[in-house]
């Protein structure tokens, strides 16, 4: 008799524990992994960079605010051996599309040494990176920029990008090198905006 309850209790008492379970993963609760989540750390960093085709200078992308433009670049800069300064066009949604980059004028009497050296000096900067320019015309006299207002030295185009050196003749007799960083297509729209609203008072 004794022998049968003690069974009978050994019994109620491992029925009652219930069956033994190994915990499993629940699908779509899985612990990530620590590489995983640099992953994609990187991956929203990433896409908070701007497109590498909207690069214009420095920490500037087409396509920016101005209120950001005003933030992020000084608007007088030494480059190479030079300090030169900025200016910026925007189109009508305050997207910025071309960065100015101008020396101080020069009078006649340093056309030919001083204007020269701030030209050479943006040139080899331009041509480090983007290599020889697609176009390239000889250093002209004052009489030719005089002429033309505003002429054209060197050219590079990359994508959208385009890059233009020319001297500009300022006011007071004083000449400038200009250094024009355009988004091709942005300049374009707004160039056609402005004709189609001029076209429309006809």
């Amino acid at each position: 008799m004794k022998t049968t309850v003690i069974f009978l209790l050994v019994f109620f008492v491992v029925a009652g524990c219930g069956p033994v379970t190994i915990n499993k993963p629940v699908p779509g609760k899985q612990s990530v992994a620590p590489d995983s989540v640099q992953q994609l750390k990187t991956a929203l960093k990433a896409t908070a960079i701007p497109d590498s085709s909207l690069f214009a200078f420095g920490n500037l992308y087409f396509g920016m605010k101005r209120n950001e433009v005003i933030k992020k670049n000084e608007n007088r800069q030494h480059l190479g051996k030079y300090d030169y300064n900025f200016r910026y066009a925007f189109n009508g949604d305050s997207s910025m599309y071309q960065v100015v980059i101008y020396s101080d004028g020069v009078q006649v009497l340093g056309y030919d040494t001083s204007l020269k050296a701030l030209y050479r000096n943006l040139a080899q900067i331009v041509e480090t990176r983007y290599g020889t320019p697609v176009k390239h015309n000889s250093f002209p006299s004052v009489f030719d920029v005089q002429n033309a207002g505003k002429y054209l030295l060197d050219q590079w185009m990359k994508g959208n990008k385009q890059i233009d050196i020319s001297l500009h003749e300022n006011a007071m007799n004083s000449y400038s090198v200009l250094c024009e960083i355009t988004h091709k297509t942005m300049a374009e729209a707004e160039k056609n905006k402005d004709l189609k609203e001029a076209a429309r008072k006809f």
